[in-house]
């Protein structure tokens, strides 16, 4: 038997899926059929009659906490959908559901990473006077952190990015800017002086 080289994972997925679901909904293939054609009303069908699922799944990935972000990401996960229309799988819902762990695993890493940066920028600040009564600090919130982040010009902000959410040194963040070291030192200084103060700023 000759050798067969192994398809690409999502290959692989494609292929698994119509092994498991030959027998998916006739009436949700014509949909998607349908779709893939240009019929935005087919695709609203299917996304009213896979909206809750969805939603469903991002509530339980998030467990109960950033509940704010859930209808962006069941928003993100259709809209994923949307744009890669061509590669869908016959388990319609599974596919769904995949471009919803898609989003949650982007907005999770972007989550984790923004606080991380938010840290790395506080541990750059002076010491504060310790209050002369006693009490927990402040916490670092990710929509603090990001509304600071957007007063920055944008030379400031890709120098934070670089450095900070990237974990560039200085050296290397300096050449995809393609500025002198000084200068990205300069930009870097200026943009964590703001940043400190918007996070110190009262709420």
């Amino acid at each position: 038997m000759p050798y067969q080289h192994p398809g690409t994972p999502r290959q692989n997925l494609v292929a698994a899926s119509r092994r498991r679901h030959p027998e998916a909904a006739p009436a949700v293939l014509a949909l998607l059929d349908r779709a893939q054609l240009g019929d935005r009303d087919a695709f609203a069908e299917l996304y009213l009659m896979f909206r809750e699922p969805v939603t469903r799944y991002v509530s339980v990935r998030l467990r109960g906490h950033d509940r704010d972000a859930i209808p962006d990401l069941v928003q993100e996960t259709f809209t994923g959908a949307l744009a890669d229309l061509s590669a869908a799988l016959l388990d319609v819902r599974g596919w769904f559901i995949w471009h919803a762990a898609k989003a949650s695993n982007q907005h999770e890493w972007s989550q984790r990473r923004y606080v991380r940066a938010a840290y790395a920028v506080r541990d750059h600040a002076p010491a504060p006077a310790a209050p002369a009564t006693g009490g927990a600090p402040a916490r670092l919130g990710r929509l603090a952190f990001a509304h600071a982040m957007a007063r920055l010009t944008t030379a400031q902000r890709r120098a934070i990015q670089l450095r900070y959410l990237d974990g560039h040194p200085r050296d290397a963040a300096a050449r995809h800017m393609d500025r002198s070291v000084a200068a990205v030192r300069s930009l870097e200084r200026r943009a964590l002086h703001h940043v400190q103060a918007a996070l110190a700023a009262p709420a």
